[in-house]
């Protein structure tokens, strides 16, 4: 392993501690390793890391994991939050965590990521869990029209509507209604928020198909986001393309603590568990 990148959460208040210890274990056996602040604007990733670690919770994962989608990093988060979906339980020692990274002891899943082009501003969007259009606050209602590849499929009134991959199922999309999908499925989920119509329902499509969705109000500007980051401001009639990215998320998981995500699934929801 040439050198490993410790991505850290200020705001939590045991990572940037538990990061340096980190970096003093893989000192010990070797390792070179890089402590990036996952706020800092000057947060990059060199060439010779092959390896990204992230302390903090999810949040801090998906932020981080923008500085490893093009590189092809894996990524491995430690979490000292709640229990993640993305991230490990926090409760494994510096030493032990330096160990099994000098050992390679995890294992390395890809999960798919969704691309939005935005053709009036000249740029796109890289989500692991969902891309979310909303509403102008100003406005009533979002009125868009959303197709599949060349077919309409809804001419939606709401407030907002969540493109979700199947990792981000779990996330805002289910809170808005939508489905739980096993991140294997190759699929993408489409969730209306606060939809005016009793007809308008999550939608499950194959990621092999593109989504396009069109503003159709010429007064209100609306807004994008990509897994709760940087807010973009659409003007009105804008059009997004929404596709399967060409790259995927390398996520990495210790073989030591790794549970399956229909054991996280039970835990999260807790599920599995007769109530009296």
């Amino acid at each position: 392993m040439s050198k490993v990148a410790i991505f850290y959460n200020p705001l939590k208040e045991q990572a940037p501690v538990f990061a340096a210890k980190l970096a003093d274990e893989l000192e010990q056996l070797e390792i070179d390793s890089e402590i990036i602040e996952e706020k800092s604007s000057n947060a990059s990733l060199s060439k010779e890391i092959s390896l990204a670690l992230v302390m903090g919770g999810d949040g801090t994962f998906l932020s981080a994991s923008k500085h490893v989608i093009e590189h092809g990093v894996p990524i491995l988060g430690i979490n000292f939050g709640h229990l993640g979906f993305l991230s490990e339980y926090g409760n494994i020692e510096a030493k032990e965590l330096a160990q099994a990274i000098a050992d390679q002891d995890y294992m390395v899943q890809e999960r798919t990521l969704l691309e939005a082009q935005l053709p009036s501003l000249g740029k796109k969007l890289i989500a692991l869990n969902e891309i979310v259009v909303s509403r102008n606050p100003k406005s009533n209602l979002l009125l868009t029209d959303l197709y599949i590849d060349d077919d309409l499929l809804h001419s939606y009134r709401s407030d907002g509507i969540i493109i979700s991959t199947p990792t981000g199922s779990t996330a805002y999309a289910l809170s808005a209604g939508g489905a739980v999908m096993d991140p294997n499925i190759r699929a993408f989920e489409i969730v209306p928020i606060a939809a005016h119509s009793l007809a308008s329902r999550p939608h499950v499509i194959s990621d092999e198909q593109s989504i396009v969705l069109e503003s159709r109000d010429n007064k209100a500007s609306f807004f994008i986001q990509a897994d709760g980051q940087d807010l973009i401001e659409l003007e009105p009639g804008s059009k997004i393309i929404f596709a399967k990215s060409e790259h995927r998320l390398k996520l990495a998981k210790l073989n030591r603590s790794y549970r399956s995500f229909y054991s996280i699934l039970r835990d999260k929801m807790k599920w599995g568990s007769i109530q009296n």
